[in-house]
């Protein structure tokens, strides 16, 4: 999807960011190359918080600020979920990252739930969004057609509500 899509939603992108230099460093820690929308949208649109719903976090966020580095999220979700995970195995049927073939958090509501980007596995070519908010949600779409979707109120899932807006939290390391 074109960033000029969900442009129409949230406006101009602020940050304009380098996507290969923004991404190099998470990527190698990943050990995956993530999904290119994805990564546009982060890039262009930097840390900050949708609708005062939904924190997306950047891989240069400057540390302390606002916490919205994504590799804090990642550690974030790993010791949730992960401990989670052991104790109740049937509430939480995805493995997330650093779980082989885990999911990866991307985002985080307000209420403390979690978007993740499903890797390709089982024969499926392409990344997926997957939603846990007490159940898992696995949307068969780019993570940018989600977003363009729940601010358009098509999304059956209530993770983005209300006039859109993105407000910019915090900085990108140069």
């Amino acid at each position: 999807m074109d960033l000029s899509r969900i442009g129409e939603f949230l406006g101009a992108p602020s940050v304009n960011g380098d996507v290969n230099r923004d991404w190099e460093e998470a990527e190698q820690r990943y050990g995956a190359v993530l999904p290119t929308d994805y990564k546009q949208f982060v890039s262009a649109y930097g840390p900050g918080c949708i609708n005062e719903q939904l924190y997306i976090f950047h891989p240069r966020a400057a540390r302390g600020d606002d916490g919205l580095r994504l590799e804090s999220l990642w550690e974030q979700a790993a010791l949730a979920y992960g401990e989670l995970s052991r104790s109740h195995p049937e509430m939480y049927p995805y493995p997330v990252y650093p779980a082989p073939g885990g999911c990866v958090a991307v985002a985080r509501s307000i209420s403390g739930n979690h978007v993740f980007l499903m890797p390709p596995s089982d024969g499926v070519p392409e990344w997926r969004v997957v939603v846990e908010m007490g159940q898992w949600f696995v949307l068969e779409m780019k993570f940018t057609e989600f977003l363009r979707q729940a601010l358009n109120g098509e999304l059956f899932l209530p993770v983005i509500e209300g006039d859109p807006l993105f407000e910019p939290l915090g900085s990108v390391e140069l």
